[in-house]
């Protein structure tokens, strides 16, 4: 028999998980972030993004993307605060997937729709996260701005990231999670 979290426990809960996905985008963007794509750089992490955004929502979503990113400016030594940002806004739109309409990844309740909206708010959150940064290096007049190589092209590489290896991750969790009894105390 479970007791009902109190709202304490279950923030706290987020917070750690937020902590530990940010850890987790951080060091694999780091990892590869020698592999150049154009301005930027070739980052399957970004299903880290999908996943935490998913399963914890759009404030979880944002933080895991900015300090994630923010961890991996503090590896490479070389701090972007307006694109951690952005990476943040790519988090947000991934947490728009936990508050669809009959979407559930925890208890594995997923339909064909949500993984169509998945992919469409990963492609907005590129699209819109990395544009928007390399905007404003643009109106800031930051040397060698090249808004088609530091912002269209990586969007749209982690776009693929997350429409295939990204939806794969979520219907293989959402599988295991619906042929499993729930253990979450909150029905």
């Amino acid at each position: 028999m479970f007791l009902q979290p109190t709202a304490t426990r279950k923030q706290t809960q987020t917070v750690v998980m937020v902590g530990i996905g940010a850890i987790l985008y951080g060091f694999l963007s780091y990892l590869t972030q020698f592999i150049t794509v154009e301005g930027g750089s070739l980052r399957p992490a970004i299903v880290v993004l999908t996943l935490w955004g998913a399963l914890y929502g759009r404030l979880a979503g944002f933080f895991v993307g900015m300090l994630g990113a923010l961890i991996n400016d503090l590896l490479s030594m070389d701090v972007w605060l307006h694109w951690d940002i952005g990476n943040g806004i790519i988090g947000w739109f991934a947490g728009l997937a936990y508050h669809m309409k009959e979407f559930d990844l925890r208890r594995g309740r997923i339909r064909g729709v949500h993984y169509c909206r998945i992919a469409g708010y990963g492609l907005l959150g590129n699209y819109i996260g990395l544009t928007a940064p390399a905007l404003a290096d643009l109106l800031l007049q930051t040397p060698g701005i090249d808004v088609i190589g530091w912002a269209i092209m990586p969007a749209t590489v982690n776009a693929i990231w997350v429409c295939t290896l990204g939806l794969l991750v979520i219907a293989a969790l959402a599988h295991r999670n619906a042929s499993q009894p729930s253990i979450d105390p909150d029905p």
